[in-house]
């Protein structure tokens, strides 16, 4: 895994180095959202080529990168920036239509999107983009979470959804053409990375009054157990010559790592001790680039830059 962290930090650098130098503003900002979506990336990377091991398809760095990249600057837009109308143009843009830039993040993550379909340009990647303009719906739909009325049912839906979807999209990103077979698992293991990472982030979901099935208690660790193994036993049907060891080795260390989160939230909640903000950003290490960092430090995440002055109408 070690070995394969330097070669994912080296395509990094070649593949989205360069579009952060000239979309990001200022030397200190583009070395902060560097560092946090090399972070997220190998995160992302080491799943996918647990992915591609456990299915028999080729893990393309490039790709893993990019979408990794992608998904992060996407899901800070949505958390973390007060962007004009964003959910409809970001709709309009998943459509094929235009899209003008509001900001540095906006300029980023359009320069990785056009970047993700030049690389697919001559394949058939229509599964893809129809699974990536879904899990947009259900994303929009996702800021339901912050109102206590939603119900578990609407949860249950919005989880499945967002993140069956969006790994469907990400993951298929290695094999665009994807079969039902192929997606119906994509959404499944989704389903299941969603609600760990539901899990990761129970006490400040907690703290901002954001409703997800763990805050609710609407699912339990037991359950994700029992869901992660029927999904490998899943995988051994459809994909018997291959080996799924690192990609639920993954999931297995998530539920172990959940589980530790769950604790805490549970002892947080009941001495009423605040959480700690996950999501606020960490300052820099001479050593960020050392694989165990990158691989068990949190990543951080962007938001807007200093000075920069809120558009007057909330997505």
């Amino acid at each position: 895994m070690r070995r394969e962290v330097d070669d994912i930090i080296d395509v990094f650098d070649q593949t989205v180095r360069p579009i952060v130098d000239r979309t990001i503003d200022g030397t200190l900002r583009r070395q902060e959202v560097s560092r946090i979506l090399l972070s997220t990336s190998v995160k992302v990377c080491l799943a996918m080529s647990g992915y591609a091991r456990a299915t028999g398809i080729a893990f393309q760095a490039d790709r893993a990168v990019l979408g990794g990249s992608f998904t992060r600057v996407y899901d800070d837009l949505f958390d973390n920036f007060r962007s004009q109308c964003l959910d409809e143009r970001l709709t309009v843009l998943f459509e094929g239509g235009p899209f003008q830039p509001q900001s540095d993040a906006e300029a980023l993550l359009l320069a990785l999107y056009h970047t993700i379909e030049t690389a697919l340009r001559d394949e058939e990647s229509e599964p893809v983009y129809a699974a990536l303009r879904g899990m947009h719906r259900f994303q929009i739909q996702s800021r339901q979470q912050r109102r206590s009325v939603v119900s578990g049912q609407d949860l249950r839906r919005i989880t499945r959804g967002k993140g069956g979807l969006g790994t469907t999209a990400l993951f298929g990103l290695l094999r665009p053409a994807l079969s039902p077979d192929d997606q119906r698992l994509l959404v499944e293991l989704g389903d299941i990375l969603q609600v760990l990472d539901d899990y990761h982030d129970v006490a400040l979901d907690r703290s901002e009054s954001v409703v997800t099935e763990v805050t609710l208690g609407s699912v339990t660790l037991t359950e994700t157990s029992q869901r992660i193994r029927w999904l490998r036993r899943e995988f051994r049907r459809q994909y018997p010559w291959h080996s799924r060891r690192r990609l639920f080795g993954m999931l297995f260390m998530m539920l172990a790592r959940a589980l530790v989160h769950h604790l805490v939230d549970r002892h947080r909640h009941r001495s009423d001790a605040p959480p700690r903000d996950a999501r606020a950003p960490s300052p820099p290490h001479p050593d960020d680039r050392r694989p165990h960092r990158l691989l068990f430090r949190p990543a951080g995440n962007i938001r807007p830059a200093a000075g920069a002055a809120p558009a007057s109408e909330t997505a």
